[in-house]
């Protein structure tokens, strides 16, 4: 299954590090109030299900399932969420109407925590949950707007369960559903290949590609930033995106940094064949794309991609991130540890005990700058609006990279600061308006628990 990223609804920069898990609610999970959760369960009014962490749920139609979904389990699912009378999410339309979300269940931690709900549902079960705002808020939720505390308002997630897999299960569904529609992706792009008397090169991973106009230097390397322009169509000739064609307004050419998984990985393998100058098309079965993934209503689920592309420039962000540091510490007369990624970091008071590990629960205190010296988050410096340790479980790709393993670097009572690579950082993309692209960040940070 493909990984979607989605960005948590708050108005504060750091919590908007883009949280990557596997195709999960992170806009909805980040407005769910955070406590352990029980199995005991109450009648409330309604008819609904009163449980222990404040959620209450009613199944509205019964499925044929016969076990409801436990911690570890895939779930998908259809989802639709609001907020007192206001639509606020509808994973229809997101998910171009035909894909179920799918939702790994984990442990509830926190009161509020949909995974308690979810896991009174069995596949086939529609039913509504409902969290009063005020619990999301009392668990530190963000505040989103609409949001009325004291009262009685209540988020309302209106759920359709569409299967309930174990990971076991999982695995072996799709391996069976990928196998077979690489087979059918292999015919489709024989097909075309012959109408289009075409004789593309096929490398190991199924990706086919021809070059159309021969460029200079060495090929694209992992790691290194490069602008393109392309044109991306679906077998059958129809355009979903360009920055060339003024028709999708945004004529411009188009810059990542390859093989980080900012794009997808027809791509960040493909781009790796050709060098400055180089034009090309790359034929990408859907594996290699979006997959069993409903991209848009212009990407089907399972869409072979075809793009026309040309190497614009080749740019080694990572050796410009590092002479910016370097110039920064030396100006500012800093001794500080680079570690083989890139990161540079700082100890100004050492903590206590053994080094925060993957997997741990942290809690932080920390104020992120910009080279400049601008700051653009803190949760200790009132202007802020979220002054509260700030926690996360570290090593699985909630915070940005460079503090997934800065953070691996400190004890508890530990202060320091970081000096984060923009390729650990957010990337070519940015984050806001408050951090531009390709930025080097500077985090002041205090380790203050680990659980």
């Amino acid at each position: 299954m493909a990984n979607i990223t989605l960005d948590i609804f708050t108005p504060n920069v750091f919590a908007q590090m883009k949280i990557r898990t596997k195709k999960t609610l992170l806009p909805l999970m980040a407005a769910v109030g955070m406590a352990g959760a029980a199995n005991a369960q109450t009648p409330a009014a309604d008819g609904y299900t009163a449980l222990p962490s404040g959620i209450e749920y009613k199944v509205i139609k019964k499925g044929d399932g016969t076990r409801k979904a436990g911690i570890g389990d895939q779930v998908e699912m259809f989802i639709h969420v609001y907020l007192g009378d206001s639509a606020i999410f509808d994973s229809r339309k997101m998910y171009n109407a035909t894909q179920p979300v799918p939702v790994k269940m984990t442990a509830p931690t926190r009161n509020g925590d949909l995974m308690e709900g979810f896991m009174m549902l069995a596949a086939g079960d529609s039913a509504l949950l409902t969290v009063p705002v005020d619990t999301l808020l009392k668990g530190n939720a963000p505040q989103m707007p609409g949001m009325k505390p004291s009262v009685g308002q209540k988020m309302v997630y209106q759920v359709q369960v569409v299967s309930v897999r174990t990971a076991e299960e999982q695995k072996k569904y799709d391996e069976e559903m990928a196998g077979k529609q690489k087979g059918i992706d292999e015919q489709l792009l024989q097909e075309y290949f012959k109408k289009k008397k075409l004789t593309p090169t096929k490398t190991e991973s199924g990706l086919y590609y021809t070059i159309t106009k021969k460029g200079t230097g060495a090929n694209v390397a992992a790691g290194q930033m490069v602008n393109v322009n392309y044109t991306g169509m679906l077998i059958n000739g129809q355009k979903f995106d360009s920055n060339t064609d003024t028709a999708f307004k945004h004529v411009e050419p188009f810059t990542l940094t390859v093989g980080r998984g900012q794009v997808i990985k027809g791509w960040d393998e493909g781009l790796q064949l050709l060098s400055k100058g180089t034009k090309a098309t790359l034929y990408i079965p859907s594996a290699l794309a979006y997959g069993s993934q409903d991209r848009s209503p212009q990407i089907p689920a399972n869409s072979i991609l075809i793009f026309d592309v040309e190497i614009v420039d080749i740019t080694d962000q990572a050796s410009i991130d590092e002479k910016k540091i370097k110039d920064h510490l030396a100006k500012n007369k800093i001794k500080a540890t680079r570690t083989p990624s890139g990161l540079y970091y700082t100890i100004s008071q050492k903590g206590l005990g053994p080094n925060a590990a993957k997997g741990k629960k942290v809690t932080m205190n920390y104020t992120g700058r910009l080279l400049d010296g601008r700051a653009f988050d803190s949760n200790t410096d009132p202007k802020f609006g979220h002054v509260r340790p700030f926690d996360f479980t570290l090593g699985i790709g909630q915070v940005i990279q460079g503090w997934d393993e800065g953070v691996q670097l400190l004890q508890i009572g530990t202060k320091g600061t970081f000096y984060i690579p923009s390729a650990l950082g957010y990337g070519p993309s940015g984050s806001g308006q408050q951090i531009p692209p390709n930025s080097v960040l500077v985090f002041d940070v205090e380790l203050t628990g680990i659980e």
